[in-house]
């Protein structure tokens, strides 16, 4: 007499075959914060890549402006609207007050920031 039910065998593969020990708590817990660890430099990854577009994003925005201003400047110079080296003049003129500004307001005279800690855990020597 037959049942006809299939024969279910179940194989071990060969490493567990070998008496293999198993991972400590210790190993257990550096096996945990490993993987946190992947896990915050994957999304640091990530972030950055975001930084990176958004960056290439306003380079080439303010490489398609500055293009925009080359051309208006060249078209009113060669109907006689505006001196191109008086305009030039004036801009570096600017220039020169703006990066007067941003040296006055330079890191060595703002409060400076407080370091970040990291939180770590106390760990035990084994």
């Amino acid at each position: 007499m037959r049942c006809g039910t299939r024969l279910m065998i179940v194989v071990h593969p060969p490493s567990t075959r070998v008496g293999v020990t198993e991972t400590t708590p210790h190993e257990e817990h550096l096996l945990e914060r490993l993987t946190m660890l992947e896990n915050t430099l994957a999304r640091l990854a990530e972030r950055l890549e975001q930084g990176l577009k958004l960056l290439l994003r306003q380079s080439e925005t303010a490489y398609a402006n500055h293009a925009l201003v080359k051309s208006l400047i060249e078209i009113l110079n060669e109907c006689g609207v505006v001196d191109n080296g008086r305009l030039e003049s004036m801009w570096r003129v600017e220039c020169e007050k703006l990066n007067e500004k941003t040296t006055e307001s330079s890191p060595a005279t703002r409060q400076p920031k407080k370091a970040r800690k990291a939180k770590r855990k106390a760990s035990t020597s084994s």
